[in-house]
């Protein structure tokens, strides 16, 4: 019952803000009465690893227009990179003192108890995406420990408008007929996160797929490379992840040479 009134408690009553919150991308939804979304646009900060650079979102033009929302100690990452998150959610056991009381007057706290059968993160998304956003971007998901990890990569399978941030790579569930377009040179791994992916066709990759099955656990599909401006993934049946880089790996693209894939096997390289 208690749970059941905290549940409650979050989706209707929220703390409201008091003070004046210094000018951050998040702040324009404290013009509207409770947790409202300014647009369909999401951080989210978990309570993973973060290693871009400390200016990234200050110099970043295309986070301009985000909302920003952190997962209990994924505030300690967004006050890193001068972040003050509308929202912080969470059990609270993560986020430092020190912290919570530089965010108590500038930010909502929504605080749930810490036995509970779902994680912060996981409470954070589905409330976001109930309020209406549809493209949802989590940093601080990997690193730490990895059962963490793990479970918050998961997260993809169930809430598809979501993707997983990191320095070097971004990775989403994609869906078949996906183009990748305008990324020649960029690193791409598929991850089945079904018991395997029928029909899967690679097209426009340095190694080349052709209706093959791909089943959990193979590293049949790890680190391939675009070969072209207009790559394209189709497959029948199962649920795949992109993980993709977000850098060309330049040295792929000047020698491209021509691969196949025949029957799950990498044939050998033709002119």
């Amino acid at each position: 019952m208690a749970i059941l009134l905290l549940k409650f408690q979050f989706f209707h009553c929220f703390i409201q803000l008091s003070g004046s919150p210094p000018l951050t991308t998040s702040n324009r939804c404290e013009t509207f009465p409770g947790p409202q979304p300014c647009n369909e646009r999401a951080v989210v900060f978990l309570n993973g690893e973060c290693d871009l650079p400390p200016d990234f979102f200050r110099k970043s033009t295309f986070y301009a227009d985000f909302d920003f929302f952190a997962a209990d100690g994924g505030a300690n990452i967004a006050l890193k990179y001068g972040i003050i998150p509308s929202l912080v959610l969470g059990d609270m056991d993560s986020i430092t003192a020190t912290n919570r009381r530089k965010l108590e007057k500038l930010s909502r706290f929504v605080v749930f108890p810490s036995e509970k059968e779902k994680s912060d993160g996981q409470l954070l998304i589905e409330y976001l995406i109930g309020q209406g956003y549809n493209d949802i971007h989590i940093f601080a998901a990997t690193g730490g420990r990895i059962d963490q990890t793990l479970f918050n990569l998961q997260l993809l399978a169930e809430f598809p408008q979501c993707r997983v941030i990191s320095k070097n790579e971004e990775t989403s569930l994609i869906p078949s007929g996906t183009a990748i377009n305008n990324r020649c040179g960029y690193r791409a791994s598929f991850i089945p996160l079904t018991p395997s992916v029928k029909g899967l066709t690679l097209e426009g990759f340095k190694y080349e797929l052709k209706k093959t099955e791909v089943k959990f656990g193979s590293t049949l599909t790890l680190s391939n490379v675009i070969i072209s401006e207009n790559a394209r993934v189709t497959y029948n049946e199962g649920g795949l992840l992109l993980v993709i880089a977000r850098r060309p790996e330049v040295k792929a693209v000047r020698q491209p040479a021509r691969l196949q894939l025949i029957k799950g096997k990498r044939a050998s390289k033709t002119l």
